[in-house]
């Protein structure tokens, strides 16, 4: 089973995270885009191998946001970091 690490609770089961998006698709502002543009940034993008930004959240624990890097072949994680609102976790105001 893969573990995933929590910012805040530490090494978890994947099993208690849920994906949520691509980050790169939403990470940036992205203020004088066409729609056009948008469009082809959100659905016309390349799959690559390799690492990948990804949103997750972890759903069956502090249900905070957190953005990890992930390998999509071999699933490594080379980073996890919080995102969001309050550094992306529920409850959090700022």
């Amino acid at each position: 089973m893969q573990k995933l690490t929590c910012p805040w609770c530490g090494p978890r089961a994947q099993t208690e995270f849920e994906y949520y998006c691509d980050a790169s698709v939403v990470d940036s502002d992205f203020p004088n885009e066409s729609a056009q543009d948008a469009l082809d940034r959100v659905f016309l993008r390349n799959d690559h191998i390799g690492f990948h930004r990804e949103i997750w959240q972890h759903v069956q624990g502090c249900r905070g946001w957190l953005r990890l890097e992930r390998h999509n072949r071999t699933h490594e994680v080379r980073s996890a970091e919080p995102c969001g609102p309050g550094n992306g976790r529920a409850g959090d105001a700022s």
